[in-house]
């Protein structure tokens, strides 16, 4: 049934830490069969790892309504609802508890403190993606990407500092810690992309936070490696 392939892709999808992509595919399996308890326990976890939890807890719900003795949804759902309980009431409050976890090396309960933070920016409303709410975005984004790249998730990195230098771009030149954060975007963004063997593109990245920075050493000496990576890769060719 195409329900059922929507949730098996929904898994595939997660497990690929594509929680978008998953939570979009678990959507479309319990439009098409609201009482699919699969198909919402999909939704949740995708939402879990989003930090959306209150979509979460609610897809949690109505699992249960259509699996009432399902213990792994009940548990997920209570859970959530503890964390719920003791979630930060503000975006700046949930990103000091994201930078807490990265000093402690907890890089995966970081990433979903920035986005239980984004998450509680888009709620407060108002222009997300400009002033200081915009800037606050972006450093979300940027740690984000951080985290990432500590775990190894190059793609993701290179994605996130993409998303976080668009909004940027909006802000006005002279906003407070704009620089600054250009400059970590880019220089993380071509660090991703140094190991995924992207050479050229991890060039324009480093060369750029140069231009920002000139000081910034990481950015030279990556800008060096990946001259003679792509010596080497000629030379082989």
């Amino acid at each position: 049934a195409a329900y059922d392939v929507y949730t098996n892709r929904a898994a595939a999808h997660a497990a690929l830490k594509m929680f978008e992509e998953g939570l979009a595919d678990a959507e479309e399996a319990v439009r098409l069969k609201p009482d699919w308890a699969k198909g919402h326990w999909r939704a949740g976890t995708c939402l879990v790892c989003l930090g959306r939890n209150k979509e979460a807890a609610v897809a949690f719900e109505r699992g249960l309504e259509s699996s009432p003795d399902s213990e792994q949804m009940r548990s997920e759902l209570e859970r959530v609802r503890l964390v719920l309980r003791a979630a930060p009431s503000s975006a700046e409050e949930a990103k000091r508890r994201g930078n807490d976890h990265f000093r402690d090396g907890s890089f995966e309960r970081a990433i979903s403190m920035y986005r239980e933070a984004l998450s509680l920016l888009d709620e407060e409303g108002g222009d997300v993606r400009g002033g200081e709410a915009g800037a606050l975005r972006a450093a979300l984004l940027v740690n984000t990407a951080e985290c990432q790249r500590q775990l190894g998730e190059y793609e993701e990195v290179a994605r996130t500092c993409g998303e976080a230098l668009e909004i940027l771009e909006e802000l006005e030149e002279d906003s407070r810690g704009r620089s600054a954060l250009v400059v970590k975007a880019h220089l993380r963004r071509g660090l991703a992309l140094e190991r995924m063997e992207d050479y050229s593109r991890a060039r324009l990245d480093f060369k750029r936070s140069i231009e920002m920075e000139p000081t910034n050493h990481i950015a030279s000496a990556g800008l060096v490696r990946c001259a003679k990576a792509e010596q080497v890769r000629q030379k082989r060719n």
